[in-house]
This record gives structure tokens, C-alpha cells and sequence, in this order.
């Protein structure tokens, strides 16, 4: 018989095992080593007391992994991971499982509930649509074979590392705002980071920040009166020189930072629905 319950750290290993099965077959690859993971839950503000398993004999056999934070004003869980091993699925684990936790979540002040999901799981997405889930928002995510490179050199414009963000500057060069994953708060709780300013004499006039352990950009801006002179990839040639960066959930809506990284080599590989749900 199925029970669930929710996590403390002595379920870190049991989790991480569990995290790697379920995704062992899934679209993109998810494998990774336990540091990695260790950071991947740290950027998603995972909280393992909020967060639930659901277990068979002893053996998690599912989970959902919860971060805890601000989002557009309110307090959010926020689906960091949802899985289910293969040989459980389609038994109504992944529902039962929710069910189990938004009493608790609400407890705790939680007011609405967001996640991400691929477009073409279809059925993953009538899913949460029938748990009164919304879109919000189609998240472009990019891939590249070879790292950016730049030919001409901008002799007006340095490229500088940063220690510390200065979001009061960087959030002004914004066209929207980043997914949860790449969001400021996700950049301040990560240890492993570069972040790079671009800097027309002792001005900053862009910036792009990198999550080391993946390779993922987590953002990157340049002052709209300095855009199209190149400034954009050579912030993105410094920030990963020998390899392609990887480039996660851009809103489909910003026409011209898809045409940015398209022209910088990047393809979209697939897309996902951002949903929340008001708890």
C-alpha cells in the first residue's frame, strides 16, 4: 500500500535516488551527480519539511520537491521536481501525492502553487489543468553545439567580473522577468556563480549571470540605449568561453531575446508551460 508523508534531511539520499529513476526516461537529461543535485535544490530554494514522498514498502517511489518564496507578491511553493519512477506510474500517485500536501502548504501561509511542465506532455499538462492549474506564461528553452564567438572587438565597452548584483541597476535593463530557477532570488542562494558586467567607461551597461555547476545561463540584459552593438555576446563569449552555455525558459513573448539567441547559434529544443494555482 501507497503512504505518503513529508521529507527531512535523512531523505536526501533516498530523494536524490529517486529524482535520477524518475527521470531516467525523460525528454531532457536530467542525470547528474550529487553535488549537482545538492546544488540544483539550493537554487530552487527546496525545502525538504514542505516537500512530500511517497512510499511503498519503505522505497520512495515519488515525490514532489518544494521551494518556499515570494512570486509576484505572494507566497509561493514552487514545484522544484515532480517524479514518479516507472512500474508507479498512471496510478494516481503524482494526485494523491498533491492532495497529501496543499493542506500543509496552506498551513504555512502558502497562497498559490507554480511549476513548470513541458508543452508536449500533454498528459502531464491536462493534469494539472484538471487540478485547477493556469498558464501564465511558454518558456522557450535553447541549446547551442559550440560556445559563443566573437569576431570584432568593442574597444568602448570592458567586460569585468562582478562579486555582488546590483538589482536595482540590472532589474532596470529588463524587457519581463526571469522563471523562478533564474530569478534574482535564485541567483543570491547559489554559491557557484559567475556574474560579469559590461562597462562603457565606469558605466554598467549590461550583465549576464552563469549557475556553474550546470552550465546554465541564469540571465543576461543590456541597457536598452546600448543594445545591437554586440555587447549581448560578448558578455556570453566571456561567460563560457570553451563551451556552449545552456539557456532555460525565456518567455516566448520577448520576440527579441529569441532573435538574440538565435543569432547567436542558439535553438529552441522544446518549450514549457509555466501554470500556477491559487490555493
Amino acid at each position: 500500500m501507497t503512504s505518503y508523508r513529508f521529507l527531512s534531511a535523512t531523505d536526501f539520499i533516498p530523494l536524490y535516488e529517486c529524482f535520477l529513476e524518475a527521470f531516467s526516461d525523460y525528454q531532457v537529461d536530467m542525470q547528474m551527480s550529487r553535488e549537482q543535485f545538492e546544488q540544483r535544490i539550493m537554487r530552487d530554494g527546496v525545502r525538504l519539511e514542505f516537500s512530500a514522498g511517497a512510499f511503498d514498502n519503505g522505497k520512495m517511489i515519488g515525490f514532489y520537491m518544494n521551494g518556499r518564496g515570494m512570486w509576484q507578491g505572494k507566497e509561493t511553493a514552487y514545484d522544484a521536481g515532480t517524479g514518479v519512477i516507472p512500474g508507479y506510474r498512471g496510478g494516481g500517485v503524482a494526485k494523491e501525492l498533491f492532495a497529501f500536501l496543499v493542506p500543509r502548504l496552506k498551513d504555512i501561509g502558502i497562497t498559490q502553487y507554480l511549476l513548470e511542465v513541458l508543452s508536449e506532455n500533454e498528459r502531464a499538462v491536462a493534469l494539472y489543468r484538471k487540478l485547477g492549474f493556469a498558464e501564465t506564461r511558454v518558456l522557450a528553452v535553447f541549446r547551442s553545439n559550440e560556445p559563443v564567438t566573437v569576431v570584432d572587438k568593442l574597444p568602448d565597452v570592458s567586460i569585468r567580473a562582478l562579486e555582488e548584483p546590483d538589482w536595482t541597476l540590472f532589474e532596470s535593463f529588463w524587457d519581463g522577468y526571469p522563471s523562478w530557477q533564474n530569478s534574482s532570488r535564485a541567483v543570491e542562494r547559489v554559491v557557484e556563480r559567475t556574474i560579469l558586467g559590461a562597462f562603457a567607461g565606469d558605466k554598467c551597461v549590461g550583465y549576464g549571470v552563469v549557475f556553474r555547476p550546470s552550465g546554465n545561463l541564469m540571465q543576461l540584459a543590456v541597457a536598452r540605449e546600448y543594445r545591437r552593438r554586440g555587447i549581448g555576446s560578448r558578455i556570453l563569449a566571456a561567460l563560457s568561453p570553451n563551451e556552449a552555455l545552456k539557456v532555460n525558459n525565456i518567455d516566448e513573448n520577448l520576440k527579441g531575446t529569441l532573435a538574440f539567441f538565435e543569432a547567436n547559434k542558439f535553438k529552441i529544443v522544446l518549450k514549457q508551460h509555466e501554470m500556477i494555482k491559487q490555493l
